[in-house]
């Protein structure tokens, strides 16, 4: 035998390693590649989930918020580490994500419950609650939240699930890793729906303005980042390939030259200079305006206020025998916000619209879906930059809706019995400065509140008539229109004071038709505290009519006398009701914006000078609230954002002339109609209308408050259970559908193998080792069962069997498999048995062998296809087929 002849070259000569030897990457090289490729995946989702943390700083802009969103994508991070490093299946992933939310959110979402640990468990489900419906309550609150009760968590969720998704497609999702751009997208878009219609101010740079620079920026690096992300998963995408052509075929890859990679750069420079033109063009036109629509501008106010009668129709009702001497609050810190320069008044209800029959905060033409006028919630603290003023309210006697209040909130803080509750009533109205409380005040209950110190710039008699305010000439009555005109003042600021002066001064006081019964009326009732009074009767209500009558009796007093004195024509009487509503009509027909503001004085001298002139109500002294003190005033626009407020009480020193003295009470006469004479009752009053309400008897009925309070601890606590117990219901559920799926297989062979894997994940989650890659019947003997070892036979040969199985063998089969699991459960204690069932191992298992499973199972199917072949085959040669499954 001749020897291998040896290369040579073209010269003859013996050539050496004519073969080139192919090396092939050190492992250790090709693990620092992956992991430096991990860790840039990584970097780029962080990034990008900074993006979107930047993006919802305005919904909180708080500390807390950071803390919560670092707090977030660490753990979501650990998650999808785990998951890769163990490989996870999708489901055990959400499992996870599951588990991290029920166990960090109450102190990274509601860190306002770690105060005790009844908090905790109260946080807990507050949590749980808050992932269903703190979504409408973050739309419906003024920004910014801070960490204000359970608002953090659906932020919270967002970057918990956003980046633990995001991470598991870029670091094993395969081809999928791009749907982790879209996701991020949507985590981006939450600050953006969830957050303020109104945009950033225009930046000007270089002469080119660009609009809602805030916006635009966040749109821009959410636009480089995703497009970065892409180019570089292509690139490695790209050179993983190029790796694996050399390592297979040895032929290696010589690095391109300069002028390819400058052109793929100028092709990508182009196409992202592109992008940033279109997006940024786009952003222009969408934020060009101040304000753009978010979810917040669309949803409807939170409180409907038409069922809450107005607050200026139940004025004389505090005036009352039982009322009047009754205290209704105490208020401290007033001197300190007089100190301050701030209008000492408690504010009760802002009454800014007028529809001809009663004051109401709602604007009757727009409607309750009005965004000015809605009562939104708010946070415990508003931001602000002015000096601040504290003042704390007792409630005693008072109950209602409509809360006291002194001035625009900075912050509020409930105390109490009832502070969780208080907390979650509370409404507030910023362009009024005014609150309600849906679970009404009542005695016992106190808060605290921090306003903002505010001093009036101008006065009534310096505005001047501002252009483009429009009246509805059908609320002006036409006596009203007369009356100013015979008073020939001018119609600027001047010419209201003056008018306003007039009409107090040629008014009279007076709280009721019928004068307080000196048999059961108290010593200090409101005539007696008036001193020298003489009593004169007077209608209720504030509608058109009752306002038409009272400047109709002025116009026929100034016309029935020569008289030019302020005192000789006193014709009109009322009280801070009517004349409150017919001063802001003044005001509006003169072209000036007003509103009736309802509440309590508190600054005595300021109180006690105009006493003297036209006995303005009593102040609150040493803080004490009681009905006597209610009052009425109006404030007038100064254009600036800034309101004058003028004085309405008309005077009680000089009365009305006898013969304006002797006005009767209104009578209602009886009409006889011929043959079938009835007697007609006086129709009931309407406080609307100018008469006093008849007392009616209170309907009483069943006491159901047990009730209710039992339904909403039961309820609390079925959401509580349902809450604690929803991870262990998906985990028996997905096991009973696993369970399920394996018996109804469509293939009978599978039913066998799907068997044969309930045994093994019974035996799993019972804490036998799984044994990887054994054979059946060796898995059967590690576990050293017998009724194990019989179904590992029989799922072999129903298998591998020439002879396929019948439904009813897999009938009995799955019936030993049942007996097998239930000799496995009796084999411990409950504990076990409950241990057991939830137990995910199972699912690991699956997920750790799913790629040899569905070799394994390709291999059977293939093994099956051919000996069934074969036998078909033997049988037509005439032959006896293979002994099948049943005679072995």
């Amino acid at each position: 035998m001749s020897a291998p002849a040896t290369p040579t070259s073209d010269a003859g000569r013996p050539v050496t390693g004519a073969m080139p030897t192919i090396r092939p990457r050190r492992p250790r090289r090709a693990r620092s590649h992956r992991r430096r490729a991990r860790v840039i995946n990584a970097l780029f989702v962080v990034a990008m989930m900074l993006v979107a943390v930047w993006a919802a700083w305005p919904i909180y802009q708080d500390v807390s918020y950071l803390i919560m969103a670092a707090g977030a994508m660490l753990t979501g991070i650990a998650l999808a580490w785990l998951g890769a490093r163990r490989g996870w299946s999708w489901f055990t992933v959400l499992l996870a994500v599951l588990g991290g939310y029920l166990l960090l959110g109450v102190p990274l979402a509601v860190p306002t419950a770690l105060s005790s640990v009844p908090n905790v468990l109260g946080g807990l489900l507050d949590l749980v609650t808050a992932t269903v419906f703190s979504w409408k309550e973050l739309v419906t609150i003024a920004l910014p939240v801070g960490s204000y009760q359970s608002l953090l968590a659906p932020a919270f969720l967002l970057f918990l699930g956003g980046t633990t998704v995001a991470l598991s497609l870029v670091w094993r999702g395969g081809r999928l890793f791009a749907l982790a751009v879209p996701l991020i997208f949507a985590v981006q878009l939450f600050g953006l729906v969830f957050g303020s219609s109104a945009v950033s101010i225009p930046l000007t740079v270089l002469g080119w303005s660009v609009p809602a620079p805030r916006e635009s920026l966040i749109g821009l690096a959410a636009l480089l980042l995703a497009f970065g992300f892409l180019a570089w998963r292509t690139h490695l995408a790209r050179s993983e390939a190029l790796d694996l052509a050399a390592r297979t075929t040895g032929v290696r890859r010589t690095p391109g030259g300069l002028g390819g990679r400058v052109r793929r750069g100028v092709l990508a420079g182009g196409v992202l200079l592109l992008a940033i033109g279109v997006s940024l063009g786009g952003l222009s036109a969408t934020w060009a305006t101040p304000a753009r629509d978010v979810l917040r501008s669309s949803i409807d106010p939170a409180v409907d206020l038409r069922e809450y009668i107005s607050p200026l129709s139940q004025y004389r009702s505090y005036f009352s025998a039982e009322r009047y001497d009754q205290q209704l609050f105490t208020v401290t810190g007033a001197a300190a916000a007089a100190a301050a320069g701030t209008a000492s008044r408690v504010r009760l209800a802002v009454l800014s619209y007028y529809d001809g029959e009663v004051f109401r905060v709602v604007n009757p033409a727009a409607g309750e879906s009005d965004q000015i006028t809605a009562f939104a919630r708010v946070p415990h603290s508003r931001a602000s930059t002015a000096q601040r003023v504290t003042t704390r309210f007792d409630i005693a006697g008072y109950s209602g809706v409509w809360m006291p209040g002194a001035g625009e909130l900075s912050s509020i803080r409930f105390a109490g019995d009832r502070a969780a509750e208080l907390s979650d009533g509370f409404f507030y109205n910023a362009g009024t400065a005014s609150g309600i409380q849906l679970n009404a005040l009542e005695n016992g209950d106190r808060y605290t509140m921090v306003s903002e110190s505010q001093t009036e710039a101008t006065t009534l008699a310096a505005l001047t008539r501002p252009a483009g305010v429009t009246i509805d000439d059908a609320l002006i009555p036409a006596s009203l229109a007369d009356w100013v005109d015979a008073q020939a003042v001018t119609s600027d600021g001047a010419g209201l004071a003056e008018l306003v002066t007039r009409l107090r001064e040629r008014g009279y006081l007076s709280h009721a038709l019928t004068a307080p019964s000196l048999d059961t009326a108290p010593e200090d009732s409101w005539t007696a505290d008036l001193g020298d009074y003489q009593f004169s009767p007077s209608l209720s209500g504030h509608s058109v009519a009752r306002i038409d009558t009272l400047f109709t009796a002025l116009l026929e007093k100034q016309n029935n006398t020569t008289a030019t004195e302020n005192s000789q024509l006193v014709a009109a009487i009322g009280d801070d009701e009517q004349f409150a509503v017919a001063t802001a009509l003044l005001a509006r027909h003169l072209g000036f914006e007003s509103r009736v503001v309802l509440g309590f004085n508190l600054d005595a001298a300021t109180t006690a000078g105009a006493a003297r002139t036209v006995g303005a109500a009593s102040a609150c002294l040493q803080g004490i609230c009681s009905g006597r003190n209610l009052a009425a005033w109006v404030e007038v626009a100064a254009g600036d954002d800034t309101w004058v407020t003028v004085e309405a009480t008309p005077q009680f020193q000089n009365p009305l002339s006898p013969i304006d003295d002797t006005t009767r009470d209104p009578q209602y006469n009886t009409e006889v109609i011929a043959e079938s004479a009835t007697e007609q009752r006086a129709p009931e009053a309407n406080p609307t209308s100018g008469e006093d309400q008849q007392e009616q008897e209170e309907v009483t009925g069943p006491d159901l408050a047990w009730l209710f309070a039992a339904l909403k601890i039961g309820g609390i606590s079925l959401a509580a259970l349902l809450a604690i117990s929803t991870p262990f219901l998906v985990i028996l559920g997905a096991k009973l559908k696993r369970r399920r799926d394996r018996y109804r297989a469509a293939d009978v062979s599978a039913r066998f193998a799907g068997g044969w894997d309930e045994y093994v994940d019974a035996a799993v989650d019972r804490g036998l080792a799984d044994q990887g890659s054994m054979t059946r019947v060796e898995i059967a003997s590690q576990y050293g069962s017998v009724g194990g070892t019989v179904l590992a036979h029989l799922a072999d040969r129903a298998v591998f069997g020439p002879v396929p199985p019948g439904t009813g063998d897999s009938d009995a089969f799955w019936a030993l498999v049942t007996a097998e699991r239930a000799g496995l459960a009796a084999s411990g204690t409950r504990r076990d048995r409950w241990r057991a069932a939830l137990s995910l191992r199972s699912f690991a298992r699956l997920a750790d062998a799913g790629r040899l499973f569905t070799f394994r199972r390709r291999i059977s199917r293939y093994v099956t296809t051919t000996v069934r072949s074969n036998r078909r085959d033997t049988s037509r040669m005439g032959e006896r087929p293979h002994t099948s499954g049943r005679e072995a």
